[in-house]
């Protein structure tokens, strides 16, 4: 009798492992943690706008709304890159750059009140990552953490 209890409770594991999983509450999870929220904001801010001046389809932001001569000179004598748009002068806009985690999706935002006039002019795809980096979030932060989530949830061990 004591095996048929251990079968039980293992489907109940495995079950609850299954609820949080479909219901979105575990990836919830794993997206809201400070690491990975870190990594989806820096790879947007850091990586994609300021290092590659690509938004989040990948395309060269210069390629379809290139600074201006003004705008050119006035980053030539901060010292700031102008061979790419990095939509950063001063870092207030991606300073302000959050996460909205649903169960089914995540988003990314800004507070800065530069944000609506940015996105109007540059697009909304500029919130965002790209395919390279979601492929990232994916193996680098959400698969490791939710192997260690179900042998967790299922064995009671890490």
């Amino acid at each position: 009798m004591a095996g048929l209890q251990s079968i039980i409770d293992l489907r109940n594991r495995v079950n609850t492992f299954n609820d949080g999983l479909t219901s979105g509450l575990i990836i919830r999870e794993i997206i809201d943690d400070g690491m990975t929220t870190e990594f989806i904001i820096d790879a947007n801010a850091e990586e994609q706008l300021f290092e590659q001046g690509i938004n989040r389809l990948g395309v060269d932001i210069m390629d379809y709304r290139p600074y201006t001569p003004l705008t050119i000179a006035i980053k030539e004598e901060k010292g700031q890159p102008t061979n790419r748009v990095t939509l950063r002068d001063e870092g207030d806009f991606e300073s302000s750059f959050y996460l909205e985690v649903g169960d089914k999706q995540f988003e990314i935002k800004a507070s800065d009140f530069k944000t609506e006039d940015l996105i109007k002019k540059y697009g909304r795809q500029i919130l965002g990552l790209t395919n390279e980096n979601i492929a990232k979030l994916i193996w680098q932060y959400v698969y490791p953490d939710l192997l260690t989530k179900a042998k967790k949830t299922i064995y009671g061990n890490g």
